[in-house]
């Protein structure tokens, strides 16, 4: 049994991990801010509560006794890019402040920190990509990832580097409208990646009972079977609800999801268990109730969708 702490511990993955860690019995010391929201999930998640911000948080108390950091705090896109202060302030300063900490920390824990696949920048070929290819940041977000990446390697921390690919379920069907414009502009043959959210979680879990992962970057995608194309992962959810997506429908930009090779995370970590198809399967039962109501007006849905994705389109 190891004292872990968890960054970030109630947000959707979060939750996973402490639950994945307190059901293999370890201690679970969670950081989070304090709001009604979470103040709820902490009464059904396990694990001693300590409320802070990661921006002012004292990570020197916080780890001095700990086994293991899983730092899972952190501003994702599209925010990453529309408040990039705010984003700098806790995908960077904050974390450096934690890294420092525990290259301080007398235990010397294990920091596992999840980086992603969007650090490799758009693709080029549609191959997989491997752990040892050159990163290439292109935005925000994938700047702050390489940073964090970067010290890691550079210091005497132990640590894990985890680049998780695309990781949804049906708790995040929800998504920012620009956000969700940007994925029907890609092309729809882009290579994408799912892994399921329970099965990062699992990878995540493991890494810290693992000593063959200390000092490694591993790459968590889903495997063969959770390779895709752009379409067909939009049509996964857009199918649950009733409505079939023309390929025709979307764009040709390219976006920085890729397919991996995630031979030497899986044999090291033994966490891939759920597919691409277990995924629409679950969508398809959290939507059942939709399909009846959607379906005769999908028409009209697709129709609509055609100009709102086009209406806002780059010039030229």
């Amino acid at each position: 049994m190891s004292r872990v702490l968890v960054t970030g511990a109630f947000g959707n993955l979060g939750q996973l991990v402490v639950r994945e860690l307190v059901s293999r019995g370890h201690h679970v010391v969670v950081l989070g801010r304090d709001k009604p929201a979470n103040r709820r999930r902490a009464a059904t998640l396990g694990g001693d509560v300590v409320w802070g911000d990661v921006r002012s948080a004292d990570f020197g108390a916080l780890v001095a006794d700990v086994d293991a950091v899983i730092h899972l705090a952190g501003v994702l896109p599209p925010v990453t890019e529309r408040e990039p202060e705010l984003a700098e302030a806790i995908n960077v300063d904050a974390t450096l402040r934690l890294v420092a900490a525990v290259e301080r920390a007398p235990r010397s824990p294990l920091l596992v920190y999840p980086s992603s696949v969007t650090v490799f920048g758009l693709p080029t070929l549609p191959v997989p990509r491997a752990a040892t290819d050159p990163v290439r940041p292109s935005d925000t977000y994938t700047r702050h990832k390489v940073t964090i990446e970067e010290r890691l390697r550079a210091g005497g921390t132990r640590h894990v580097i985890l680049r998780v690919g695309v990781s949804v379920d049906r708790r995040t069907l929800r998504t920012d409208p620009a956000t969700f414009r940007q994925l029907l502009r890609t092309a729809p043959d882009n290579p994408l990646e799912y892994v399921h959210p329970a099965d990062v979680a699992r990878a995540i879990a493991n890494a810290i009972d693992t000593p063959a992962a200390v000092g490694r970057t591993l790459l968590i995608g889903g495997g063969p079977a959770c390779q895709v194309t752009q379409h067909e992962f939009m049509s996964a959810a857009l199918e649950a609800a009733g409505i079939r997506l023309p390929r025709d429908l979307m764009g040709s930009e390219p976006f920085y999801t890729h397919w991996m090779d995630t031979a030497e995370a899986e044999e090291v970590l033994r966490f891939q268990t759920r597919t691409f198809a277990e995924y629409r399967a679950e969508l398809r039962t959290a939507l059942r109730w939709v399909r009846p109501v959607v379906r005769p007006v999908a028409p009209l849905v697709v129709a609509a969708l055609r100009r709102w994705v086009r209406a806002a389109a780059p010039a030229g």
